[in-house]
């Protein structure tokens, strides 16, 4: 996103802005409600207990320093500054995420000053933040409610795939609901501040997008790190290669340890162990058990005598094992017979 250039530094603007306000008192409490001393906002009830006053009484004096400086003549001294974040946020489709607009500041200390001039400015509206949206800025509310519209519909259209989309397969559901919602399509950079409006869509490690509560996106715990790292490896891992999955794709700057995700393996139903300390996922056809008893399963699913080629292959399908550990079970009288042609069964 390029960078906010001001004509007029948001410290100086709102210092003048301040100094046109007929009390000390005044100045003294919207610098505390806004945070422009120090960047740390104050409640109306903690600026009451300074002054020994009501908080009605601070809330009554707010209010009236606000209407002084909305009047025009307060406003007109620091008219090239609005003018230049009305550009700014027309640029970005009308509508931007306040972590956003203000990410495009080089100085982090004026973001407070930058939320005082664009709250006073009359051509600004806040849009507060929900479960599906963050707290976002906007110049033309229906621009905002489109982006909304927009958004949500993208969101559907995640549920419905139910699966992660890359980058280009997201920004192209965005343009396909543009299209629909208004016609045509905006630049691209205009789709990526939507995107940054949704609390509900988000970016996982491996660069995929989806919904915030998928365990692709928003793993719970090692469990799910561990599914995720199976599903992206293909193929059953030894748990410590596990462990290495899963901090290579770097959820967290916390380091899973491999003895805590076997034991994570173990517990959760989702992993089948198939080797000396390998895992794979029960979705992926493997049945967990010692070797005989999966020679058991796959003799009563297929109910019919079956050649020794083809009772190993089935049990390579599920599990990771050698062929003579497979030869071996197979002498278990108890359970196994071999019949005149050659091929075995269950006794």
């Amino acid at each position: 996103m390029s960078p906010l250039s001001l004509p007029i530094p948001p410290r100086e603007a709102t210092k003048y802005m301040l100094s046109a306000l007929t009390t000390r008192r005044m100045r003294d409490v919207l610098e505390k409600r806004f945070g422009l001393k120090g960047g740390k906002k104050k409640t109306l009830d903690a600026i009451g207990k300074e002054y020994k006053i009501t908080r009605e009484r601070v809330r009554q004096i707010e209010a009236e320093a606000l209407r002084q400086v909305r009047k025009p003549e307060a406003l007109r001294e620091v008219a090239p500054l609005m003018e230049a974040l009305k550009e700014h946020m027309r640029a970005h489709g009308g509508v931007m995420p306040e972590r956003q607009l203000f990410a495009t500041l080089a100085d982090e200390r004026s973001h407070p000053h930058v939320a005082f001039l664009l709250d006073v400015g009359n051509s600004f509206h806040v849009l507060p933040e929900d479960e599906s949206h963050t707290r976002r800025w906007t110049m033309d509310k229906n621009a905002a409610e489109a982006t909304e519209k927009i958004m949500t519909a993208t969101v559907r259209a995640l549920e419905e795939k139910n699966a992660c989309v890359s980058e280009n397969e997201l920004d192209e559901m965005i343009a396909h609901h543009a299209r629909e919602a208004l016609g045509g399509t905006p630049d691209e950079s205009v789709r990526r501040v939507w995107l940054s409006t949704s609390r509900v869509i988000r970016k996982n490690p491996y660069g995929e997008y989806g919904l915030s509560h998928w365990p692709f996106v928003t793993p719970s715990g090692v469990k799910d790190k561990a599914y995720v790292a199976l599903v992206k490896t293909g193929h059953p891992l030894h748990f410590k290669d596990v462990a290495g999955a899963i901090n290579t794709a770097g959820w967290s700057n916390k380091r899973a340890h491999p003895q805590t995700v076997h034991n994570e393996l173990i517990k959760d139903s989702r992993f089948v162990l198939v080797g000396r300390g390998l895992y794979a996922l029960r979705e992926w056809g493997y049945e967990p058990g010692p070797v005989r008893d999966v020679l058991v399963s796959i003799f009563r699913e297929k109910n019919r005598p079956l050649e020794k080629e083809e009772i190993i292959t089935s049990i390579l399908e599920r599990r990771l094992v050698k062929t003579p550990t497979i030869l071996l079970n197979l002498q278990n009288r108890s359970l196994f017979k071999r019949t005149e042609d050659g091929k075995y069964t269950l006794v």
